[in-house]
């Protein structure tokens, strides 16, 4: 290489490195995570995780590995043999799944809510005196440079409280359509009744991210083969959370 064409490589050498590093910041916000996990064995389910990326991407994930109510008030009456089985049952039933496209808003406020709190830097766990247990509950962030996390089963600071609560309801919501399934496809009579809970919990606000299960309730709302109140139900829902009552369909 001449020594003339030198100065000119270098140049573009180091104006490729410098466009690769204002790039990095913006791809570890890309790659952020929040993270809340509960375990709670009262709870139903007793296990679940939601994970938010920054870039839009939603993930949940729930698990029960306890016996069933019938099951555990009836144990007393059964055999050892038989509580041993039903327990194994139990642990072997495989985790379900769901992924979904997290609206803008409620990223953009998980986000914000979790820098407010240092990116769960700290202790949140209400220590003052004990109280009952309501699951352990556990926040965390994740990016290119970070991961930081805190786990608490009750928090006093406001922005946990919301963050909780928003999580939760994101459970709420996806469990509900999860039973909603269920009915449909082997339960019909109880289709309104379970809708009739989703819409008391969607009347309280404690519904999050109605789109995830949108298609289902689209598919109710117009299902001739169930209960008019039902559909009926399953269309309010929509309407409440802003979503179209029939489904859309791209060109």
């Amino acid at each position: 290489m001449s020594s003339s064409r030198l100065p000119r490589v270098l140049s573009v050498l180091v104006l490729a490195a410098a466009c690769l590093t204002g790039l990095q910041p913006t791809a570890q916000a890309q790659d952020a995570t929040v993270t809340f996990k509960q375990v709670w064995k009262e709870a139903q389910p007793a296990e679940f995780a939601v994970v938010i990326h920054r870039a839009g991407k939603a993930e949940y994930v729930s698990q029960d590995k306890n016996l069933t109510e019938p099951q555990e008030r009836s144990s007393p009456a059964e055999s050892n043999a038989e509580q041993k089985t039903q327990s194994a049952d139990a642990a072997s039933q495989e985790a379900f799944k769901k992924e979904f496209q997290a609206s803008e808003s409620l990223r953009q406020k998980i986000f914000s809510l979790a820098e407010n709190v240092k990116f769960f830097d700290g202790q949140f766990d209400f220590t003052k005196h004990a109280i009952a247990q309501t699951g352990r509950k556990t926040l965390s962030y994740a990016d290119g440079s970070r991961h930081t996390s805190t786990t608490y089963n009750y928090s006093e600071d406001p922005t946990i409280q919301e963050l909780t609560a928003i999580f939760q309801g994101i459970s709420t919501t996806i469990e509900g359509g999860r039973k909603l399934d269920f009915d449909r496809r082997f339960d019909k009579l109880s289709l309104d009744q379970d809708l009739r809970a989703l819409e008391e919990q969607s009347n309280e606000g404690r519904l999050y991210e109605v789109q995830a299960i949108a298609p289902l309730l689209q598919r109710l709302a117009s299902d001739r083969t169930v209960l008019h109140i039902a559909q009926q139900r399953a269309e309010r829902i929509l309407k409440k959370a802003g979503l179209p009552v029939a489904p859309t369909y791209s060109k």
